[in-house]
């Protein structure tokens, strides 16, 4: 099947999942981490460039289905209940409704449906083994799982970038396609990772909110003198240069309310890179 890539229905659908993940305030940059880890990771296992850019647009749109889970349990700083899991696991499915009709579906569906399977057949929502999945969801399954692990979130910090891959290493033919593992623990050996953890985006490391921890995403355009919002807490800061990053300067405000805005520069990113069409299977 040959999909044509209209732009903007592909920034239409960027920005829906630019502003899905811009509602869960304890995952500033998660998007664009798990896009960068895929995509570095599709390329190291040889993937066609058309097939490079549909495991990138997956990672950028596997949450969509967050749509459908409330603030009350997406904004949940402990532990959930079982009833409250099983809402959050129902998000691969309702991405999938979401994204079923959509002209661009078939570069989705795998992704947003099946970024919660495990490799041995015991993930969610549908138990699908690794023979099953495919290629691109195999790589955003441990993009995403790798990113889950090594971001700080104001309740937890992330995890070393040793452990992760450990945990990782651990869980080949059980959760994780282990060649895929092999190829992106390589990544990690030749610096590839470095400039993608802990960033928001290229040369963005996340910044240090004094009272919640290293969870602003500073836009590509910020600038010395700037202000903004950390979205957990909602304080005000003033944003001061510091080497190749910024450190926030509390002003004393708070926001009552910072309704979720879409980061635009990586929205664009995509759609420069993106072909004319893709060819898919089905």
């Amino acid at each position: 099947m040959r999909v044509v890539l209209d732009k903007n229905l592909l920034r239409s659908l960027l920005t829906l999942g630019s502003v899905v993940e811009a509602r869960d305030v304890y995952t500033a940059g998660h998007t664009w981490r798990v896009g960068q880890y895929a995509r570095l990771l599709a390329e190291k296992a040889g993937l066609a460039a058309s097939e490079v850019f549909v495991v990138t647009l997956g990672a950028h749109l596997h949450d969509l289905g967050k749509i459908g889970v409330s603030d009350a349990i997406l904004l949940k700083p402990a532990a959930l209940t079982d009833e409250e899991f099983e809402a959050m696991r129902a998000h691969p499915e309702t991405g999938r409704r979401v994204i079923f009709d959509h002209p661009l579906a078939p570069l989705l569906l795998d992704a947003v449906a099946h970024h919660h399977e495990r490799y041995d057949g015991r993930g969610y929502p549908y138990g699908i083994d690794g023979a099953q999945l495919s290629i691109q969801t195999r790589v955003v399954s441990i993009a995403d799982a790798f990113d889950a692990m090594t971001s700080t979130r104001p309740y937890r910090k992330g995890m070393p970038m040793a452990k992760a891959l450990a945990i990782l290493e651990s869980e080949k033919e059980k959760q994780f396609d282990p060649a895929l593992v092999n190829f992106f623990i390589e990544l990690e050996v030749t610096g590839a990772l470095a400039h993608v953890l802990g960033h928001s985006d290229f040369e963005r490391p996340m910044l240090e909110c004094p009272v919640c921890g290293p969870v602003i995403a500073a836009p590509r355009s910020t600038v010395d003198g700037a202000q903004i919002h950390c979205r957990v807490c909602k304080g005000k800061f003033r944003l001061h240069a510091s080497q190749t990053t910024f450190e926030a300067e509390f002003l004393n405000e708070f926001a009552s309310l910072l309704p979720p805005e879409p980061e635009t520069d990586p929205i664009e990113d995509v759609v420069r890179q993106a072909p004319k069409d893709v060819v898919v299977a089905g």
